[in-house]
């Protein structure tokens, strides 16, 4: 990769951000099935899902990587999870289900199933966890972190520079650590940045990870 790489905050306010994120939406999706594409006719759904909580309401929160002006990989950040979760759930999940409900976004009656079976799974997989674990997370880990890169860019040190960038803005704010969930593929990627394994799940067949970094020593 000769092009340079420029790494931004992004807010909601400019209209070039407003591009942005579209891109991050459509990069979620062409890499929301364990880095390959998910089907095309949940696209819409799937950004709704897991990008447009982090654009309404921490917008300053996510980074984005830029190759000439596109977007090639991006963060999605929140230094206080808690306090996001229960946000994202009365302003975004509960107006999902009622979208829904009134028979919104289901032009294929497959994407029913699909929407039932995600909305849970993030908090099926917490409570899968040890009572430690998640008590250690809460008290001292609120900060978490999703991480996407293009096909393309992927092995040249964007990951790298995008967490970096967060990891600084954390530190910036006293946040005192990141905890992040994930399968077995980018596991020695978030070793070799300096995060520590907690404890490990089957989660339908899936082995996944609580993954962990103090940023701030007592």
């Amino acid at each position: 990769m000769s092009a340079p790489v420029n790494i931004i905050r992004l807010s909601a306010k400019s209209s070039s951000d407003q591009a942005h994120w579209q891109a991050i939406r459509e990069l979620c999706c062409r890499t929301g099935n364990n880095g390959a594409p998910i089907p095309r006719l949940r696209w819409p759904l799937f950004a709704k899902l897991w990008i447009e909580p982090y654009e309404k309401l921490i917008p300053d929160w996510t980074f984005a990587a830029l190759v000439d002006g596109k977007v090639i990989g991006y963060l999605t950040g929140c230094p206080q999870s808690r306090r996001f979760r229960w946000r994202r759930l009365t302003m975004c999940r509960f107006p999902l289900v009622f979208e829904l409900a009134m028979g919104r976004h289901l032009s294929d009656r497959s994407l029913l199933g699909f929407v039932v079976r995600s909305l849970p799974a993030e908090l099926a997989i917490r409570r899968r966890f040890s009572t430690a674990t998640r008590r250690t997370i809460e008290n001292s880990l609120p900060a978490h972190l999703h991480i996407n890169v293009d096909a393309e860019f992927r092995s040249a040190g964007i990951g790298r520079q995008l967490i970096e960038a967060y990891l600084a803005s954390l530190r910036e704010q006293a946040v005192p650590g990141v905890h992040l969930y994930c399968g077995p593929a980018p596991l020695e990627f978030y070793r070799r940045m300096g995060f520590r394994e907690l404890g490990n799940i089957d989660f339908n067949g899936a082995r996944i990870f609580a993954l962990a970094m103090n940023l701030i020593i007592l």
